[in-house]
């Protein structure tokens, strides 16, 4: 299946432009936004915008997802994770989206998913003056995603982490991240001491809650937590698999899989400090799910491996929250 797929481009283009047709209609005639309460300001915010101008939050949720599968498919392609040019990813991202029902309702993660690959596509291994605004703007941009997803601070952890695989790292470097993200706190924080606002600034980060993955009763059902052992096998041989793959090939290479692991791992921590509720919450995962399994496609394996882990993953996130909204 994924050999005739990989070699017809043309059959990719029609398979993304019905996907990508799928999810607007869906976001036009179906989306909402998730429960704002605990949530941080920003995307407070933008569930009460979305209230009142129904239309251009719907916009706005739209030109978000097509940032993110243009996001999606420059790093994919840029890191040269497959042989060959591949629209896969966008392909596999959606089609996640569409089964979980995840364009149905908007949740702060949706926001951190795009700032999720911002982080990822921004070139790290350059010169040294353009090394330095590409760390302040991800700061900026980490701050500002902060302020829709409090989870998102992972985002930090990962960008540093990533400076140390592709750079000798400096503290000059991890400063000016640092610097942009305290900028943007000062800037919010200075636009409500002005506005005579502060107190309703520390409102909302007194309201803020985490793991909000143990609300809800539906863990309590017996299949939930076996299909969230299989996926975590699954996404742990995602791992272990893509760095056995990375082994022979050039020195760059394995340090973009290595990259690409360790930002996998940082983003299951997103699961247990995030607000969003379960089955929501599993949506951090969808953007590495998505590039493991078009790196994968690209990789011969006997007795249809590949294949079957491809539709055995799309099984369980779709079960996982098919079963989620017949238990609610």
């Amino acid at each position: 299946m994924f050999k005739f797929i990989n070699k017809k481009i043309a059959f990719q283009w029609i398979l993304l432009v019905g996907l990508l047709a799928g999810s607007v209609y869906t976001i036009i005639t179906q989306a909402q936004v998730a429960n704002e309460q605990g949530a941080v300001f920003l995307y407070k915010n933008f569930a009460r915008f979305f209230l009142q101008h129904e239309f251009f939050g719907k916009g706005i949720i739209i030109v978000v997802l097509l940032l993110q599968v243009l996001l999606l498919q420059y790093y994919f392609n840029k890191n040269e994770l497959a042989a060959k040019y591949s629209l896969l990813p966008a392909c596999f991202y959606l089609s996640i989206l569409l089964l979980t029902k995840s364009l149905v309702v908007i949740s702060p993660l949706f926001f951190t998913s795009l700032f999720f690959l911002i982080t990822l596509s921004v070139n790290y291994v350059t010169s040294s003056a353009k090394l330095k605004s590409n760390v302040f703007l991800v700061g900026i941009l980490i701050a500002l995603c902060v302020c829709f997803d409090l989870s998102s601070l992972i985002l930090l952890v990962m960008v540093a982490t990533t400076l140390m695989i592709n750079q000798f790292f400096k503290i000059k470097e991890f400063g000016i991240l640092l610097f942009g993200v305290i900028l943007v706190g000062f800037y919010f924080f200075s636009y409500y001491f002005f506005t005579n606002t502060p107190c309703d600034w520390l409102l909302t980060f007194q309201q803020i809650k985490i793991l909000g993955i143990l609300d809800g009763e539906i863990l309590t059902h017996t299949l939930v937590p076996i299909s969230l052992i299989v996926l975590s096998i699954i996404y742990l041989y995602f791992i272990i698999r893509s760095r056995l793959i990375s082994e022979v090939k050039v020195v760059a290479q394995r340090k973009r899989v290595v990259t690409l692991n360790l930002c996998a791992i940082l983003m299951i921590a997103c699961l247990f400090i995030s607000n969003s509720p379960y089955p929501y919450v599993l949506g951090y995962l969808f953007v590495p799910i998505s590039i493991y399994l078009s790196i994968f496609a690209q990789e011969r394996n006997p007795f249809f491996i590949n294949e079957v882990i491809t539709i055995l993953t799309l099984f369980i996130l779709s079960f996982l929250f098919i079963l989620s909204f017949l238990w609610l």
